[in-house]
Parts: structure tokens; C-alpha cells; sequence
């Protein structure tokens, strides 16, 4: 049996809106029964306008410094617990600042320690889309209404998995966060889906299916099930992540995440190993995945 997470591992060492030491999310992984986790925190941003709301008192030379200091210490406790977990260090992109972006999320992972990458979008045009439901509204207003929103979004995701091939979409349909339920996209938008989509399969990114809406009450998993089943139709592959802040979200929801994986109709489930000197994808069939 195989149990992992590839987007998560956010600790309240270095990310303001997340609790506990990094070393104390692994301990719970390892309490959980992952046999595999990665660790995804955020990369920094570059510009005081991008900092959020709890950064007041941070410029963005001290997000630089935390995150260096994050992945200093994700490889000291990855071999703390190399004999009772596979660890895996990575980070979460930025499509920030907008006109500069590529060169530095390339920089990140060329002169860190990260064996993975998660592809994740969290602003339209520099405006953060997923930090509060009136920011969100706010924005879509400004740019003509949701479904224009939604599709610069894709558009915006769509062009950094096809530039920096992660080797995991981030929970791709983000934008839909504050949707009431029974939402579904409109054709317009599911179109710059599909590009992610191919993208995605092109560079054999895996799709973040991710609990983090539905732990908080947001909705269902991401994405989405007409995306997952386009996913599915695609040949796509598909991983868990659970997008922890902290000891108490470790692993919660997963469960979801696996429901929704099956019922889109795909017999595996995607997770990474240290093979020849990298990490490549290796499929699990879906009775195999449980803690």
C-alpha cells in the first residue's frame, strides 16, 4: 500500500497563514501512514504590492529569506525521517511579478534543493485571486465579469505549465473558490481549460487533486469532475495533495480526493520516486492508495 501528498507541507515556520514547525507536519505524516509526502511551500514574491494582508510587518527581501531558510530546513528534516517516510522537497510556484516571472521561478529551482515543482497560479494580471471572496468579486468586476476573470486565469495557467513544466498542476481550477455550489464553467473558459489540459499532458504533469476547498467548506475537490473526467478522456495523470497549513490538516480529505479520482473514472493514481538520480511518476491502482 502506498499513502502520499505532493502539494502541501506548509508550516507555520514560513507561511503566516499556516501553524506548526515543518518538522512537526512530518512527525504527523508520519503518524498518518504517508509512505511518501512532499513538501510545497510557497516561493517568495518579489514586490511590496504582492504582500497579503498578514505580511504587513515583511518586505519581500524577508520572504526571500524564509523561503531560503524553508528549504534549508525541508532537507534537514527529510533525512531526520529518511528511515520512516520518503520525503520530497519542493515548492509552489508564483506567476508573480508578472512581467518577470519565468526567469525567476526557473532560478528558484535551479539553485535550491527541490526535486519537484508544483505549477500554481495565484493571481490574475498581479491581483491574488483566492485570498477573499470580495477581492475575488471585486476583480471580476473590474475585468467584465467571472467568466472574463476565469479565462485570463486559464490563459495565465496555461502559459506557465507550458513554460516552467511542473511536474504537478496546482489545484487548476483555484479560480472557481468562492462559486457557490453547483457551479460549473462556462464554454468560454472550459476552452483555456482544455489548454492547460494539454499542456499538462505534453510536459506529463500530474493534476493536483486537491481537498483543500473541501476541507473548508468551499465546494468539492479540485477540480472540478467535468475537468477530472476531460483529465481522465486526456490520459492524464493525477496525484493527491492535500494542501496542509499544519499538523491538524495533514492527510485530511484525502479520502475525497480518491472518491472523486474514481468516480471520473481513472484506475490509477500517480505518485513520485527517486529513480536515476531524479524523481520520475510511478502509477498506483486505486486499491493500492490508502494510509
Amino acid at each position: 500500500m502506498v499513502w502520499f501528498s505532493y502539494h502541501g507541507g506548509h508550516s507555520g515556520e514560513f507561511c503566516r497563514h499556516a501553524k506548526d514547525t515543518l518538522e512537526a507536519v512530518v512527525g504527523r505524516a508520519v503518524e498518518a501512514g504517508f509512505t511518501h509526502y512532499g513538501l510545497s511551500e510557497h516561493a517568495p514574491r518579489f514586490r511590496a504590492q504582492d504582500m497579503l494582508s498578514d505580511e504587513t510587518d515583511l518586505s519581500p527581501a524577508d520572504l526571500v529569506d524564509i523561503f531560503q531558510r524553508y528549504a534549508a530546513e525541508a532537507v534537514r528534516v527529510r533525512a531526520l525521517f529518511a528511515d520512516r517516510i520518503d520525503v520530497f522537497v519542493g515548492f509552489e510556484t508564483e506567476r508573480l511579478p508578472p512581467d518577470d516571472w519565468a526567469r525567476r521561478m526557473r532560478k528558484i529551482r535551479n539553485q535550491g534543493p527541490f526535486e519537484y515543482v508544483i505549477g500554481s497560479v495565484h493571481d490574475v494580471d498581479g491581483w491574488v485571486v483566492d485570498y477573499s471572496a470580495e477581492q475575488t468579486l471585486a476583480l471580476a468586476d473590474a475585468m467584465g465579469g467571472a467568466e472574463a476573470m476565469q479565462v485570463r486565469y486559464f490563459a495565465a495557467l496555461a502559459d506557465l505549465v507550458e513554460t516552467l513544466k511542473p511536474e504537478v498542476v496546482g489545484h487548476i481550477d483555484l479560480i472557481r473558490k468562492f462559486e457557490p455550489a453547483g457551479f460549473s464553467f462556462g464554454a468560454r473558459a472550459f476552452r483555456e481549460i482544455e489548454r492547460v489540459l494539454e499542456a499538462a499532458r505534453a510536459s506529463d504533469s500530474a493534476l493536483d487533486v486537491n481537498c483543500g476547498a473541501w476541507r473548508r467548506g468551499l465546494g468539492p475537490v479540485y477540480p472540478l469532475p467535468a475537468i477530472l473526467d476531460r483529465a481522465r478522456a486526456m490520459g492524464l495523470r493525477v496525484t493527491l495533495g492535500d494542501d496542509s497549513h499544519g499538523t491538524k490538516s495533514v492527510g485530511i480529505g484525502l479520502e475525497a480526493c480518491l472518491r472523486a479520482i474514481a468516480e471520473a473514472g481513472f484506475q490509477t493514481v500517480s505518485y513520485l520516486e527517486r529513480r536515476d538520480g531524479g524523481v520520475q511518476w510511478r502509477d498506483a491502482p486505486l486499491a493500492s492508495v490508502a494510509p
